[in-house]
């Protein structure tokens, strides 16, 4: 294993979720522990092939559960987002909502994506973990700046130099002068955050720990990755190249957790990932948001990923290569927090 990889053994990722096993008794009860078992005699082969199956359907269990929750606090939201449209007559029509026109885009995915899964934590800690969970995906630390910093600035690299590529090569033609409209790109950059944010929170905070906790390092990254991706079958102008594009986006985010231990690193990435494909004109994952440049690609297909965006294309599976590389990178040279001595000097 790299050492990118091996650094991150000592913290709460992997720890995270065995401490949650011990303390959900609805699906892991303690008369049911393998250590009492053994204490019993009782561990027989029949028992340990349950044990086994118990160990590969736990986390199953657990993203189903609660998936369950955050479904039914979306659709309450749903129930009362249209009971007062009907009863205030409000113009709200979410058929019509589109990227074009942020800010409805905005709130529609804060009220019916953010909130229910916040929601969901909040009913998860209380009645299933026993614990607070949220704190545990953004920990105090001295390194977060460092983290968000290096996001930002990796996802904004990347698509600069995608824009200069495809220009030397010809491939895309600026039609329009690029005009900077503070209040919709302040939106659009709101939207970006909040579907950053709920799906760090979703397929990274949730699913990865439970995940390599219970089916190893290498399983947890890629079922995750492959479940980040299937929650982009809607998109439009999808096809094979663009899914297998978000799965590996998936293993990115998934990385950039691993080697972190938190999500300041996987937020910001992501956020910048998506915020800065869109603020040089590209379509972000099949979505034609409101940018800067507006842009006329022409470049092969296989190569720009036509309408569904980069990600679709040669081009951005490069790019998810060198993100992949500089990530793992940055993990292995990230500078170890400064602790105090019991004499009271700083040390790294």
């Amino acid at each position: 294993m790299s050492p990118a990889l091996s650094i991150s053994h000592d913290h709460h990722i992997f720890q995270e979720t065995s401490l949650l096993r011990k303390r959900i008794p609805l699906f892991y009860h303690e008369k049911e522990t393998p250590g009492r078992l053994r204490k019993r005699g009782q561990v027989q082969m029949g028992k340990n092939k349950f044990l086994k199956l118990r160990q590969f359907f736990y986390p199953l269990w657990v993203i189903g559960v609660f998936s369950f929750l955050y479904l039914c606090n979306q659709l309450l939201l749903v129930f009362l987002a249209g009971l007062c449209t009907h009863l205030l007559k409000l113009p709200w029509k979410l058929q019509e909502l589109n990227p074009s026109a942020p800010r409805p885009f905005f709130f529609f995915n804060l009220f019916f994506g953010l909130i229910p899964l916040l929601l969901a934590f909040f009913t998860a800690e209380k009645f299933i973990f026993r614990e607070r969970v949220l704190p545990r995906f953004f920990p105090s630390s001295p390194r977060a700046r460092q983290d968000l910093l290096f996001g930002l600035s990796l996802g904004f690299s990347l698509f600069a130099l995608l824009f200069l590529a495809f220009a030397g090569l010809g491939w895309l033609r600026v039609i329009q002068e690029p005009v900077f409209a503070f209040p919709t790109l302040f939106w659009v950059a709101l939207t970006f955050l909040v579907s950053a944010l709920f799906e760090e929170l979703f397929f990274r905070g949730l699913h990865l720990p439970v995940l390599t906790a219970h089916w190893g390092l290498a399983p947890g990254i890629a079922f995750s990755a492959l479940l980040f991706s299937l929650a982009h079958l809607n998109n439009p102008h999808l096809k094979f190249l663009g899914l297998f594009g978000i799965l590996m986006a998936g293993v990115l985010f998934a990385l950039a957790y691993i080697v972190t231990g938190a999500l300041y690193l996987p937020l910001a990435l992501h956020f910048s990932w998506n915020f800065f494909q869109s603020f040089f004109g590209f379509a972000v994952s099949g979505f034609a948001f409101p940018s800067i440049f507006q842009l006329e690609v022409t470049g092969p297909e296989l190569w720009t990923g036509g309408a569904f965006g980069p990600e679709a294309g040669c081009s951005g599976l490069f790019l998810l290569v060198l993100a992949i590389g500089a990530t793992l990178l940055y993990g292995r040279h990230r500078q170890p927090p400064t602790t105090t001595n019991p004499t009271g000097k700083s040390r790294p």
